[in-house]
This record gives C-alpha cells, sequence and structure tokens, in this order.
C-alpha cells in the first residue's frame, strides 16, 4: 500500500505528466525513469491512488479526446487517431469500437443524429 506522502506527491505528479502528454507515447519504463519510481510501485501504486492502471489512464484521455474530436469537429477519422496519440488508424478504430460499441464514424453519426437544430443555432452542441 502506498503510504508514503512523497510516493504520492510522486504519482500525482506523475498523472498530471500524462495528462499534459497522453498524446505522445509514454512508456512505463519513461516514467519510472522520469519519476523515480520503479516499475511495481509505479503499477500499483497508480491503481491504488487513481483506481486505474497507467496504461488504461492514457487510453481513457485518448478517448476522452477523440469522442469531443468526433462531436465537435469535422475531421477524418484518421486525423482524429494521430491528434489523441495513436499511431496506427486500424488500432484506434478497434480499440474506439470495443470501448463504445460502435466505430467512430458511427459514434459521429449518431451524435449528430441526436441534436436538434436549435443546438446547433445557439451553440450548445459543445
Amino acid at each position: 500500500m502506498i503510504t508514503r506522502r512523497k510516493d504520492i506527491a510522486t504519482l500525482e505528479e506523475t498523472r498530471r505528466f500524462i495528462e499534459q502528454n497522453f498524446t505522445r507515447d509514454i512508456p512505463v519504463k519513461l516514467l519510472c525513469k522520469e519519476f523515480g519510481l520503479n516499475r511495481t510501485k509505479l503499477q500499483e501504486g497508480f491503481n491504488q491512488l487513481f483506481g486505474t492502471s497507467v496504461h488504461a489512464f492514457i487510453s481513457q484521455m485518448r478517448m476522452d479526446k477523440a469522442r469531443a474530436l468526433l462531436k465537435d469537429t469535422d475531421e477524418s477519422v484518421k486525423v482524429i487517431a494521430i491528434e489523441c496519440g495513436y499511431k496506427s488508424i486500424s488500432s484506434f478504430i478497434r480499440i474506439f469500437t470495443r470501448l463504445h460499441q460502435v466505430s467512430p464514424l458511427q459514434y459521429r453519426s449518431l451524435y449528430l443524429s441526436n441534436r436538434k437544430p436549435s443546438d446547433i443555432s445557439n451553440g450548445s452542441d459543445k
């Protein structure tokens, strides 16, 4: 169990780093080196403190951004995948579809079809 204030502060700093850099490739090894934690302390501490693994946290950040871009822009799925940190459009589509039970394009289409005309004209669609 992570109880030392220093470890908690380091894990919170690690989380902030991920939040600011989630579109980049962030290997656990790099995080360990950057923040002076061994792999076990990083992974177990992150899970204890934030209730999720490092990898799942990065994936969630990327999916949150992807959903926002699909709703708020007309960028292509390929551009969105790259902007969210995915190296491969096919892996982005596969992961998105697994998590949301619809493809990115279907998600966008469903979102757009559920908006009311008044939402678009008064700007409340964001």
